[in-house]
This record gives C-alpha cells, structure tokens and sequence, in this order.
C-alpha cells in the first residue's frame, strides 16, 4: 500500500485560467491516484461559490474528487482566505 501524502496550495481554479484547471485534473488523474492522501489548502477556486457550484471547471473538479476518494485515496480541503470574505 502506498503511504505518499501530497500536498496543493492556492490553485485559484477560475474560467480565466484553464491551465491550471488542466494541470489540476491531469494530477487528480495520475499522481493522486497512487497516494494513501491529498491535502488541498488555501484557495482551490478563486472564487467560491458553494459546493453545489455548476459552473465549469466545478463540475469537473467535483467528479474526479469523488473518483479518487471512491478509489481509497483520501482527500482533505482546507478552507483559503477567499471562502471567508464570500459569508
């Protein structure tokens, strides 16, 4: 069994960058499938709306977090600055 544990800051995913958003999905893919855990903190969008957010990339985002976690990998998000100015 794999014990890597990887860890992701400050994407600020937005429409406006569909590179990262790219690179992101590529990661949850591959690398993250052959670790035990994935921290993501700080800001994963730049601006976030709730997780039932449609907009794109979210929809994406979203369905390749449950994918991995479905597969074993756990998955952690810890709240950026941005979600705190949004309440």
């Amino acid at each position: 069994m794999n014990q890597e544990i990887l860890f992701i800051s400050d994407l600020h995913i937005s429409l406006e960058k569909p590179e990262i958003t790219r690179r992101f999905l590529a990661f949850l893919q591959n690398r993250a499938t052959k670790a035990a855990a994935v921290y993501i903190l700080g800001d994963l969008f730049d601006a976030w709306i709730g997780d039932d957010d449609p907009t794109p990339p979210n929809n994406k985002i979203r369905k390749q977090l449950k994918q991995l976690t479905d597969s074993g990998t756990q998955v952690y998000l810890q709240q950026g600055n941005r979600i705190a100015y949004t309440r």
